[in-house]
């Protein structure tokens, strides 16, 4: 059996989708990665399209979940992909 789709393979690249929230009609080469560290290491990792977004989730997480520690720092976004 052979793989009929070919290039429309859900696998390629070129197909998936990056869903960035609201800020996504905004997009730019800066992406805002904000990283949650619990104890010194890194616990979670998320990547927002602006600054606003990224700094009223660590507003939220910071009610949550007192005990992180929240940076927030500009990215390129080919470091993320190309």
């Amino acid at each position: 059996m052979t793989n009929q789709r070919g290039k429309d393979d859900g696998a390629w690249p070129q197909n998936m989708q990056w869903n960035l929230g609201f800020g996504r009609e905004h997009m730019t080469d800066i992406l805002w990665r904000c990283d949650a560290l619990r104890a010194g290491r890194l616990y979670q990792r998320n990547l927002f399209a602006t600054r606003q977004e990224a700094e009223e989730f660590v507003q939220h997480m910071r009610q949550a979940e007192p005990d992180q520690v929240f940076n927030v720092e500009a990215i390129k976004a080919s470091t993320v992909w190309n």
